[in-house]
């Protein structure tokens, strides 16, 4: 009976061992694929940033023209007025 505790001991110990591999190795695993998402996200917040200032510099070059087209039209009305 006195041996059987000393044999359970280092074969339960084994089995920690084991588990606590497995764990280390998901754990790695886990950082990985972490770190690409990481980069995914930054990468998809770098697009997003540059459609939006495309976006925004689009509007404000289309608003410009819109000013500028209006004030071409009054300037032809107002030439051909005087005519």
């Amino acid at each position: 009976m006195a041996q059987e505790p000393d044999d359970l001991v280092p074969r339960l110990l084994r089995e920690i061992r084991g588990d606590i591999s497995v764990l280390r190795e998901r754990s790695e695993e886990h950082s990985e694929q972490f770190k690409a998402l990481r980069k995914e996200i930054r990468d998809w917040q770098e697009t997003t940033a540059t459609a939006t200032g495309f976006s925004m510099h689009a509007n404000i070059r289309n608003t410009a023209l819109e000013v500028e087209i209006a004030d071409l039209k009054k300037r032809v009305e107002k030439l051909e007025k005087v005519k």
